[in-house]
């Protein structure tokens, strides 16, 4: 191959750290030296950067001939430290260039920020061999207006920043990840050594900084104290599968290290507020959860020896809960479970992994552990209620007031003749209390529950629990317990009245006892000895009223003739009689309709 050996003047080779002269140069004797041949010209364009497996990035070179572009380091000074290079030789052909790689070759003392000078050289020696030594006259650095053809930059390495954390819902949040390039973040478990092992998760980041980046484990489990290795790996293929070890996408490295930290994961906290309180229909409340990570509350009963709680087993529906404090949790119990007043019961915050949103906690898989508990009595249930002896309508009942501290039930028991009731048996249809105040509750008798004019009969609260909106007391499953009671005397509404002479068309109904507000009627005789057409009404009020006058009208009643007087409510409150379009039924008690009959005289 040809060589063609370049001479150059001592000034257009001063060089920063020192003047280098190559072979050929003479002190100040030029009289046997070769003319000077038109040196080579070239431009350089490349930037400070975060570098990606120590390799440099030049985004252009342009040679009027084929050259060299090497890479030196720097003096203490800031000068590039020559003739030695610290990466491989790139040779480039003439023309304009673009997005060239120089793989840096010396990297032992290679530091994050170090400032690195970049390089066009000649190739004037043994063409296609790098042969700058700073005395051999070839492949010299190209001149441009009696400077070198360089460029300093700034190189800064791949980076990881991570904290120790708790590992939540099966995720790690890695705070910033600096890439050179496409690539990987991979958590890797601890080899046993305090080293990477074992892959757990990774996911994607892309050239530049990433912030918070998010890694499922899967269904890795963390106690706390574990080592987890956070590695950036480069994206080679670019294929959007992360393939190593079998197909690419290495480690990243910087120098002569893999770009990797290590991270300790932190044990999953919370505490719980909560006190001892009536179970409000199959609901208790925690006043306070706190928690470091996602996790789930559950309620477990007592153990056999009442000394912790039953466990893995549990009494309640799982809640999930919200890293962070949550105020008034409600938990609902199984309706299956029954619970007294005295029971203690543990509340208990557990761990979520595994499957996200499935309580899985089994004492042995290891998923949703439990992190702390804290113990509750339960109190009684409270309630009162206003009821008076009463006259009936409808077959209904009236309570005047009821107060309960918690979701309850109030039923009808009859007398068992002895001063007490009939239990576990009702005969009204049970109604269902909210919490608080409840006025003017109306109670109805089941259809088989004949009713007695004068009976005694016991009015009681029940708590709600078991299946909620099932009343479900039967004296021995534990469920819907009452809670307090008292007898009241019932009378049937009635009508009496005596024959009498029809004077001025005008009746007069000796007494009306009414359970509530509404009209006395008198029919006609259909023909057929019952209540027929109406003749005429007057307005009563609930209670007993004495000398009821009712206007018959127009209508003609002679001797013999027999009248009806009727009992009907006022129902819609309209204060008009509306009977049969527009309300205003008859009275009943049991089935039938309170009416009675007179001979007018």
């Amino acid at each position: 191959m040809k060589r063609t050996k370049r001479l150059f003047n001592h000034s257009s080779l001063l060089f920063l750290a020192g003047a280098f002269l190559f072979a050929g140069c003479g002190d100040d004797d030029t009289t046997d030296m070769e003319p000077e041949e038109q040196m080579p010209s070239g431009m350089l364009t490349v930037s400070s950067q975060t570098i990606s497996q120590n390799t440099i990035r030049v985004s252009n070179v342009n040679f009027d001939s084929k050259g060299w572009v090497v890479v030196h380091a720097s003096n203490e000074d800031g000068t590039p430290v020559v003739p030695g290079i610290i990466s491989q030789p790139l040779l480039v052909e003439a023309g304009s260039q673009n997005d060239l790689e120089l793989t840096l070759t010396e990297v032992d003392d290679l530091m994050d920020g170090d400032k690195l000078w970049v390089m066009l050289h000649t190739d004037d020696g043994i063409e296609g061999t790098y042969e700058f030594d700073g005395a051999n006259g070839f492949d010299g650095p190209i001149l441009s207006n009696g400077s070198i053809v360089m460029t300093d930059i700034t190189v800064s390495a791949p980076d990881i920043t991570a904290s120790n954390q708790v590992v939540n819902e099966n995720w790690v949040t890695i705070g910033e990840v600096k890439a050179a390039v496409d690539g990987w973040l991979v958590i890797h478990a601890d080899n046993g050594s305090g080293a990477p092992g074992p892959v757990l998760g990774q996911t994607m980041v892309s050239a530049g900084i990433n912030s918070d980046v998010a890694i499922d484990l899967g269904d890795a489990v963390f106690a706390g104290g574990e080592m987890l290795f956070p590695m950036l790996h480069v994206e080679s293929p670019a294929d959007g599968m992360y393939g190593f070890p079998e197909n690419g996408d290495g480690p990243e490295v910087f120098a002569n290290d893999v770009v990797v930290v290590g991270i300790e994961t932190l044990a999953p906290t919370g505490s719980i507020s909560a006190v001892g309180q009536v179970v409000q229909g199959n609901m208790i409340t925690a006043s306070e959860l706190t928690l470091n990570a996602t996790g789930w509350v559950v309620v477990h009963a007592s153990n056999a020896t009442k000394d912790g709680p039953e466990v893995p087993g549990i009494i309640s529906t799982p809640v999930q809960l919200p890293a962070g404090t949550n105020s008034d949790v409600a938990i609902e119990l199984n309706s299956d479970f029954a619970l007294s007043a005295g029971d203690v019961i543990y509340i208990m915050l557990h761990t979520e992994n595994g499957v996200i949103g499935e309580y899985e906690f089994d004492g042995a898989n290891g998923f949703d552990g439990p992190i702390t508990t804290a113990p509750i009595t339960l109190e009684a249930p409270s309630g009162s209620f206003m009821a008076s002896n009463q006259v009936v309508s409808q077959n209904t009942l009236m309570v005047e007031s009821i107060t309960v501290g918690q979701p309850s039930w109030v039923v009808v028991h009859r007398d068992n003749g002895a001063g007490s009731f009939v239990a576990p048996g009702i005969i009204s249809n049970p109604v269902a209390i909210d919490a608080g105040t409840t006025e003017n509750v109306a109670i109805t008798f089941k259809d088989d529950e004949p009713l007695s004019d004068g009976e005694t009969l016991w009015i009681m609260l029940h708590n709600e629990s078991g299946t909620i909106g099932a009343y479900e007391f039967d004296g021995a499953n534990g469920f819907d317990l009452p809670i307090t009671f008292s007898s009241i005397e019932i009378e049937a509404p009635s009508v009496m009245v005596s024959d009498q002479i029809v004077m001025n068309n005008m009746v007069t109904i000796d007494e009306v006892k009414a359970g509530v507000d509404g009209w006395i009627v008198i029919h006609e005789d259909n023909g057929n000895g019952g209540p027929g057409p109406v003749l005429g009404q007057t307005f009563v009020n609930a209670g007993s009223t004495s000398d009821v006058m009712v206007d018959l009208g127009s209508a003609t009643v002679a001797a013999g003739d027999k009248l009806f007087p009727m009992l009907h409510i006022e129902s819609p409150a309209d204060g008009e009689y509306g009977f049969p379009d527009n309300g205003d039924g008859p009275e009943v008690f049991n089935s039938d309709v309170v009416v009675v009959s007179f001979t007018a005289l």
